[in-house]
């Protein structure tokens, strides 16, 4: 049986936000990523960071302060990221509304 591919999208505010917590008995891959500036007039920095529940809620960032022209779109390479219970990906933008992010990944059973 194949995974089914599954996708998440969510405005973005200058507070670094939750997009996705990956639950309980599962790893998430990561598949894809990418950021809609829909400003119409300003340029968007986007940070999009993957928290690791296994090492103390440790941060890494994925991208940082990418820089999103206005009424324009960029993917954010990221796969493959695997991702595991309890994990974290968290997004800003510079401007509150300006950017929506859409994440694609599909999940797997957790196997010890």
């Amino acid at each position: 049986m194949h995974p089914l591919p599954d996708m998440i999208g969510a405005p973005l505010a200058t507070a670094m936000t939750d997009i996705m917590t990956v639950p309980a008995g599962v790893v998430r891959q990561i598949t894809g990523a990418q950021v809609a500036n829909v400003d119409g007039t300003n340029p968007v920095d986007v940070t999009l960071q993957w928290v690791d529940a296994s090492n103390g809620n440790a941060v890494t960032r994925v991208a940082y302060n990418l820089e999103i022209p206005e009424k324009d779109a960029r993917p954010i390479s990221v796969a493959p990221l695997a991702l595991h219970p309890d994990d974290r990906l968290q997004a800003q933008a510079s401007a509150d509304g300006d950017a929506e992010i859409l994440i694609s990944f599909f999940d797997l059973p957790e196997t010890a």
